[in-house]
């Protein structure tokens, strides 16, 4: 075979061709796909670390707003066993619009709000939120005591903790995902809300010896209280003003049915209960 020469025409000197474009683009494209991944991966792990920072601040705990001072107590084995409330509930509640009255004159100014469960009687979530406004604002109630003002506020605005009105079978699921059991009868508070049945706010309880008025102005007060810090309390002795912190709902104890935390002016309370 004969090799051809320096003459045969090939130039063995110059460059090689470029690639195709096609190829160039393909190389490219698989560069920024990389890079997307890369990326995605990042933020991933980013979203995941603030997501874990969430969950541990995320447990519920008790209202540090301004209120009077409440001795330490130790906490019952029923109360040890509370678990901190599920989502609060949305759907099937209404909630009253709305502003309602500054109630108090001094102090720090604590919001709340009123939501009434929707399968109730018509009108009953209005009627309910201005039964609150009036016993939240009795010279007898809470802001008797000059460190704080209580308002309503809708469901908009800010506020401290929510007023439910439910019906036996939704306030029973409702304290149940807080660790309390109520079988459907008795009233409750969890962090930030206070539910109170609705067959207890329209029928007392028997026996209890005093109108229904005055039952609801209990209710609400005694888990109001709760909200504000305080804790359960025992009958003073017979035939004395029941505490309104003492659990009314299973019997006076001898006591006289009682609504309110101020009684001439004066706290009004009895004895821890442990």
């Amino acid at each position: 075979m004969q090799l051809p020469d320096a003459g045969d025409g090939i130039d063995r000197a110059a460059p090689l061709p470029a690639p195709p474009a096609t190829w160039r683009y393909r190389k490219r494209r698989r560069a920024v796909v990389l890079l997307f991944l890369v990326l995605a991966v990042i933020v991933l792990l980013v979203g995941q670390i603030l997501r874990d920072d969430e969950t541990a601040e995320a447990v519920p705990q008790e209202p540090v707003a301004a209120g009077p001072p409440v001795k330490a107590r130790v906490k019952t084995p029923a109360e040890a066993r509370r678990k901190a409330p599920g989502k609060a509930p949305a759907a099937g509640f209404a909630f009253t619009g709305g502003y309602g009255p500054v109630l108090g004159s001094t102090g720090t100014l604590r919001r709340f709000k009123v939501a009434a469960e929707r399968r109730l009687r018509p009108g009953d979530g209005r009627d309910f939120a201005d039964e609150v406004d009036r016993i939240l604002g009795d010279s007898r109630s809470w802001i008797a005591g000059r460190q704080f003002r209580l308002r309503r506020v809708p469901a908009s605005a800010a506020a401290e903790f929510t007023i439910y009105l439910a019906s036996a079978g939704a306030s029973e699921r409702m304290c149940a995902a807080g660790g309390l059991r109520t079988e459907g009868f008795t009233s409750c508070r969890l962090p930030g809300r206070v539910i109170i049945n609705n067959d207890r706010w329209v029928g007392a309880v028997p026996g209890y010896g005093a109108p229904l008025a005055v039952y609801r102005a209990y209710a609400i007060n005694h888990e109001v209280g709760h909200q504000l810090g305080h804790g359960h309390e025992a009958c003073a002795g017979r035939g004395e003003p029941a505490p309104v912190m003492m659990q009314q709902t299973f019997g006076l104890k001898g006591c006289v049915a009682n609504a309110w935390p101020y009684l001439r002016g004066e706290r009004y309370a009895g004895n821890p209960v442990s």
